[in-house]
């Protein structure tokens, strides 16, 4: 526990920040002399020595894979399904790191297809505005670079980066493009502004959202997911729109709109941010299925519903309903929020009715 701690200090230490900034820029530098079918090379070598010495994310794509529903539960077929998903990551960051000569070039549209943006170009004509919805399928730091290239006005929602030189050269870069990037801690009042005004609005929704979720089925088991694409839908009557990013196998990137996801004005509120939920984890599941190995298996995406869970079977809650798990106070439900005790029992109730 202490040497975790202390790790955590040293990256914040200025002059390491410093340093680890200066070593990628150099990095950067190098790789963009590069041809890009070489640096997919690379990546593809680099990902495979990731599989090789990342031991503890191998472990959780394994768990994953074994669990969910529809995938291979043989120990060899998860291993080379493990083995090609990091390879695909590790050619999304070496491609990442050649993204500013290719989008100074413009040569990042050559290689990339944009798809069914006429349901975008709806949305935005009579300034209703949308909400995309993306998972990490794809290289989607590629895909916002061209869509916002093409002149589509992206505001994207996205964690910072723990450096802060690196934070401000990520933030800068995309901004060339025409992106506009909203931090994801306090983005409420941001968000809502860009719906306000018709904007549109991406948000990465397909990772554990703890304890700020609500327990939705996600391949056949319960994950705690983000509710603000779903609240935000509600409060300003506007669509969730899911976007599938994937790359092919001539290196060409793609990212296809799919059909809006509208609410249900008959429905309680409650009940309409889980049916627009569930609506839109069934549809990054038929993305994934389509593009298995691009999707993030290496996160714990049931986390935080298998903790609960536990939690709740140990007090014997899961069938008595006597006690619930305790939490941090806060609730993961979709109800209005009342007191701690409310939190944990909407907690149980949404995996019962998940699972």
């Amino acid at each position: 526990m202490e040497e975790r701690k202390h790790t955590f200090r040293l990256r914040r230490l200025r002059a390491l920040q410093l340093l680890t900034y200066v070593a990628a820029r150099s990095v950067i530098a190098v790789v963009c002399m590069f041809s890009p079918s070489f640096v997919e090379r690379i990546g593809r070598f680099l990902g495979r020595l990731m599989y090789l010495v990342d031991g503890k994310h191998r472990k959780i794509a394994h768990k994953n894979l074994t669990r969910s529903d529809g995938w291979p539960k043989d120990a060899r077929q998860q291993g080379r399904f493990i083995r090609r998903v990091y390879e695909h990551f590790g050619t999304c960051l070496v491609e990442n790191l050649m993204l500013p000569k290719l989008v100074h070039g413009r040569r990042l549209l050559e290689r990339t297809r944009l798809e069914r943006f006429d349901i975008l170009d709806r949305q935005l004509a009579d300034g209703r505005g949308c909400i995309c919805v993306i998972a990490h399928l794809g290289n989607w730091e590629w895909a916002g670079l061209a869509v916002s290239l093409s002149g589509y006005p992206l505001n994207s929602v996205a964690r910072p980066v723990e450096n802060p030189w690196i934070d401000r050269y990520l933030n800068r870069f995309r901004a060339l493009t025409g992106q506009r990037i909203i931090p994801k801690y306090g983005a409420v009042r941001a968000m809502n502004d860009v719906l306000r005004r018709g904007g549109m609005l991406v948000i990465l929704a397909d990772q554990d959202a703890r304890h700020g979720g609500i327990f939705i089925p996600f391949f056949g088991r319960p994950a705690s997911t983000i509710k603000s694409p779903a609240l935000l839908a509600l409060r300003h009557r506007k669509p969730i729109v899911p976007v599938n990013i994937w790359r092919d196998r001539e290196g060409v990137h793609h990212a296809r709109f799919s059909e809006p996801i509208a609410p249900d004005p008959g429905l309680p509120h409650a009940e309409a941010v889980r049916s627009l939920t569930e609506r839109m984890n069934a549809r990054f599941e038929e993305f994934v299925r389509e593009h298995p190995t691009q999707w993030m298996w290496l996160h714990a995406r049931w986390k935080t519903a298998g903790r609960v869970l536990r939690e709740a079977a140990e007090r014997g809650s899961a069938e008595e309903g006597d006690e619930e798990p305790e939490d941090d106070g806060v609730p993961l439900n979709d109800a209005r929020p009342g007191t701690a005790d409310d939190g944990r029992r909407g907690a149980v109730n949404d995996l019962k009715r998940a699972t």
